[in-house]
């Protein structure tokens, strides 16, 4: 003789299955979820910290300028606490070049917030001990074969410096003794080195600049406005 399982007994495992299936759903679902969410945290002190890194060596650079040498545009002028960034810098003729070491650290490809320093526009270095090398720390390539330059730069100033031809090269093609340390540049990238974005530049004074190096930087940089000692004063300028 067969007995069936009471209905009762049958019916409480299958509660008990169905609770299991339900329970292991939960856990798959709340896993999913806390990764999500560990990896929004988990990128949040990177984030603080680019941003920490950034606002440091903006008031670095910024104390390397003369007082009140800082131009600003702000992000939205009605509204202070939209924030505000870097558009000019001034700086006093006793600059250094470890002075701008800081400047090169917010726009090397690697950093996460070089895209802060897009309205840097105007750059100004008049009277200063201003050399080719210095340039290093505007547009250049780094260990790893990566261009960079100050992508939005459309003017700088560079009267009565030690600026030489090779240096005005440099803007547009790269001199590994300018820059020792660093790589070849990778293929892919190299069309993107040259200072497109300059509009303008002013060299008066300058005694290592030739009317030659300014007709090369002019067939380079085609359009931009070039002030020398033997002319002060071209058009648009």
């Amino acid at each position: 003789m067969i007995f069936s399982e009471p209905d009762s007994r049958r019916a409480r495992r299958e509660v008990r299955a169905v609770t299991m299936i339900e329970l292991m759903t939960t856990v798959a679902i709340a896993g999913i979820l806390a990764a999500m969410i560990y990896a929004v945290i988990g990128s949040a002190p990177g984030k603080a910290k680019d941003r920490t890194d950034y606002l440091q060596y903006r008031d670095d650079i910024m104390a390397a300028a003369k007082p009140g040498g800082t131009k600003w545009n702000y992000q939205k002028p009605s509204d202070p606490s939209a924030g505000r960034l870097i558009a000019g810098l001034e700086f006093d003729p006793s600059v250094k070049i470890e002075d701008l070491h800081n400047l090169w650290l917010m726009i090397q490809p690697h950093f996460h917030m070089r895209f802060k320093m897009m309205e840097l526009d105007e750059l100004n270095f008049n009277d200063s001990l201003f050399r080719n090398n210095w340039f290093t720390n505007i547009i250049g390539i780094d260990k790893k074969g990566y261009p960079y330059r100050l992508e939005g730069l459309e003017y700088i100033q560079l009267e009565n410096t030690h600026i030489t031809n090779d240096g005005l090269r440099f803007l547009y093609q790269h001199d590994k003794r300018i820059q020792p340390s660093s790589d070849t540049v990778q293929a892919s990238l190299a069309k993107s080195y040259p200072m497109s974005s300059l509009k303008k530049i002013n060299l008066y004074g300058c005694k290592g600049v030739s009317k030659k190096g300014v007709a090369e930087l002019k067939k380079a940089l085609p359009g931009i406005i070039v002030i020398t000692t033997w002319d002060p004063t071209p058009p648009g300028s």
